[in-house]
């Protein structure tokens, strides 16, 4: 048993960090510190939320699973460097089980790891000692809002798609909600329990949130309101949605820390952010901690943004991007070390080694176009997206054309195209096309199929999406531990 006195409270969030990633027990939990962790004061508990490892999601494999990424051989073929891993390549092709057997590690184990640090906060800090009130309640809201995250980015894995129509049956995931190593038997929650779940956590969590963003890796009242409207979204209120993005782009102001968009005018010129570029990596955008773009850090290392040259931009969202978006100076139509040309004017993005799967300002502020466009507000969208894209353009460029800005169809495909150019290759579009499926308006706007292209620009090999993997199954060593639990289709 772990014991902490006041020589060490400041490692309190190292030392847990290390006995849960050092645990070993296959269970869905995946952790296992055998005996507790006992903080006492509510400056141990505030130092739990300050753990990096809380940051960190890996793997990610949703990232190969987009609709605007394709293959490029023969590099796609090169695991550990054109690729990062087999389960890379299964889930590029859209297979059944990407997890590959003897796999012990998957999307949910850091996730899950998160959220039993979370519920240690939530289930102790209101009796922990030393502390005000206020102090233990703003705690308690960053452990709430944390756990909505998790919850959220879990069933948007492994459930299926919000469906209003079948949502209360829908299997989604189990919902935990202490922190108890010895449970061993799981249920999965519906769809529409989950989602009510995070909807409860992030309600109580946000009156008692910091007003002002104070660091990246804290949640803040303007996060958690992103959060929360980025699942209406997903569940189809945009008019729930569109006041919680106003008030969380309005919370920005003030920040303790540099927050808001990037000019790339401004950045990519000497002297900017992101000045010089290098040739082989691109610019030096390269610290997801000095990232003023991100809110709320969550993130997972993405190679294939950086030196993998085997996934690329499609030849479709390739041509999504005009000439002078300066967007295209991170990407390259060239393979790692300017060995190969694309064809097709195929592009490979470069210059960033991380995916934000947190809440970042271009989000807010495209969630927030999608909204008004979808409500009706055609003006409100456009000036939204024209305010937007004079940060990533020549002003010439950044206004929406006219044949778009009065139609609401029009104008809202326009902007899940800029998703795709603002995200190309993050990860992003794999949750898009996820609620864009179930959109009986928008559903024509996913992709379904994934090729490779040799470096002539014949297609090897085509791959077709079913809507059944639009939701992960369960990997192997899960099931294992659980046989009673259903696994997904």
């Amino acid at each position: 048993m772990l014991h902490i006195n006041k020589n060490t409270i400041k490692f309190v969030s190292i030392l847990f960090i290390s006995m849960v990633l050092n645990g070993c027990k296959k269970d869905f939990l995946d952790i296992n510190p055998k005996g507790k962790l006992i903080a006492q004061k509510t400056s141990d508990y505030d130092l739990l939320l300050n753990d990096q490892a809380l940051t960190l999601v890996t793997p990610a494999s949703h990232i190969l699973m987009s609709d605007e990424v394709a293959g490029s051989s023969p590099a796609f073929s090169s695991l550990g460097a054109g690729i990062g891993t087999l389960a890379d390549q299964k889930a590029f092709k859209w297979e059944d089980d990407i997890y590959v057997q003897g796999d012990n590690a998957s999307e949910i184990s850091l996730l899950v790891k998160g959220i039993y640090t979370n519920n240690k906060i939530i289930n102790e800090v209101m009796t922990s000692e030393g502390g005000t009130d206020a102090q233990k309640k703003a705690i308690l809201a960053e452990a709430l809002a944390g756990r909505a995250w998790a919850n959220f980015v879990l069933i948007n894995l492994y459930g299926k798609p919000y469906n209003t129509n079948s949502s209360l049956t829908d299997l989604g995931i189990p919902l935990l909600k202490t922190a108890d190593v010895t449970q061993t038997k799981f249920t999965r929650a519906t769809v529409q329990e989950a989602y009510d779940l995070i909807i409860a956590d992030l309600n109580q969590a946000i009156p008692d949130l910091s007003a002002t963003v104070v660091s990246r890796v804290r949640m803040s009242k303007a996060a958690a309101k992103a959060l929360l409207a980025k699942v209406y979204v997903f569940m189809g209120k945009f008019d729930q949605a569109l006041p919680l993005l106003n008030g969380s782009i309005s919370d920005l102001t003030g920040a303790e820390v540099p927050v808001g968009l990037y000019n790339f005018s401004t950045e990519l010129a000497a002297g900017g952010a992101f000045y010089p570029s290098n040739p082989i990596v691109g610019p030096p955008r390269n610290d997801p901690n000095k990232d003023k773009e991100i809110v709320f850090l969550r993130y997972t290392p993405n190679y294939y943004s950086y030196v993998f040259s085997g996934a690329v931009i499609s030849p479709e969202a390739s041509a999504l991007f005009k000439a002078s978006d300066l967007r295209k100076q991170f990407l390259t139509p060239y393979s790692f070390g300017m060995a190969s040309v694309y064809p097709l004017g195929m592009l490979r993005t470069y210059g960033k080694g991380y995916s934000s799967m947190g809440i970042t300002v271009p989000d807010m502020y495209l969630l927030r176009a999608e909204c008004r466009s979808r409500l009706g507000d055609l003006p409100g969208a456009a000036t939204d997206m024209q305010a937007f894209r004079l940060n990533r353009m020549p002003a010439a460029d950044a206004a929406v054309p006219a044949g778009v800005s009065g139609d609401q169809v029009t104008l809202t495909k326009f902007i899940l195209e800029e998703r795709i150019r603002e995200f190309a290759v993050n990860g992003d579009r794999w949750f898009d096309m996820r609620r864009l499926s179930v959109d009986p308006v928008y559903k024509s706007t996913v992709g379904t199929t994934h090729r490779i292209y040799d470096n002539s620009g014949a297609v090897t090999a085509t791959y077709t999406l079913r809507p059944e993997r639009l939701t992960f199954r369960f990997p192997l060593y899960i099931m294992n531990a659980n046989p009673d639990m259903p696994q997904n289709p």
